[in-house]
């Protein structure tokens, strides 16, 4: 199966997805031949990704643009919130409140700004031009596995994962709507150890700021690689 190294492998390192996580790095390769994996939207599967989902449209040029515009981010959970149990008695899922939810997109949101702009950051516009690439977020299949009002209660609770959420961040052209890469992540906020977490709304904030501070670094740091190399101004 033919692979390609070319201009649209650093849309991967834009997005922090290229290489593997530990030892000798690998360099990712994009799929052409007839056995390519493509999505119907024309996007060829990564390999030597770091993260779970990875896709990008062959022979892309990043070089004219110099600007980005952030969609709204959009949320759905895994199966209808609302604390209802399944046959066995476990709860599927636990829907948040509607300040909840709207922060949830405002952390991310908030996360993503100041990724981009600090430090000599890069332009955010808030509409479309020929230089613009539009950024656009959307956090699926959303579990919450702690009742949403014991966050801020006075009783103590613990549990080994607040829930789950898929992270797909995806690059579009912001004139034509064009799509140039997807990436997804399957992600838990919980801080790894061995111990419980407490269920706490300040400790849940703080882990899920991470959690996106994260992701919302990677982007930064590998714009500014990109830069360094000359492909963005």
């Amino acid at each position: 199966m033919p692979f390609r190294h070319t201009k649209s492998v650093t849309v991967v390192a834009l997005l922090g997805l290229g290489g593997c996580a530990s030892g000798p790095a690998v360099l990712p390769s994009i799929a052409t031949g007839a056995a390519a994996e493509v999505t119907v939207d024309g996007l060829h599967k990564m390999d030597n990704s770091v993260v779970q989902l990875a896709y990008v449209k062959p022979d892309m040029d990043l070089t004219g643009y110099t600007s980005f515009m952030l969609d709204p981010a959009t949320v759905a959970y895994q199966k209808d919130p609302g604390g209802r149990r399944r046959g066995g008695g476990g709860v599927s899922n636990f829907e948040l409140t509607t300040t909840q939810m709207e922060s949830l997109k405002e952390i991310f949101h908030e996360q993503i700004v100041e990724a981009l702009t600090e430090d000599d950051g890069y332009e955010l516009v808030t509409q479309p031009a020929a230089n613009v690439m539009r950024i656009s977020a959307t956090l699926l299949d959303l579990v919450v596995r702690v009742p949403t009002e014991r966050a801020g209660g006075r009783d103590r609770t613990y549990a080994a994962s607040y829930g789950e959420v898929t992270l797909i961040m995806e690059l579009y052209d912001s004139q034509s709507g064009e799509i140039l890469a997807r990436a997804g992540q399957r992600m838990d906020p919980t801080r790894s150890s061995n111990q419980l977490a407490q269920v706490n709304r300040t400790f849940v904030r703080g882990d899920v700021t991470r959690m996106f501070a994260h992701w919302a670094n990677i982007f930064r740091e590998r714009l500014d690689q990109i830069r360094e190399l000359g492909m963005l101004p």
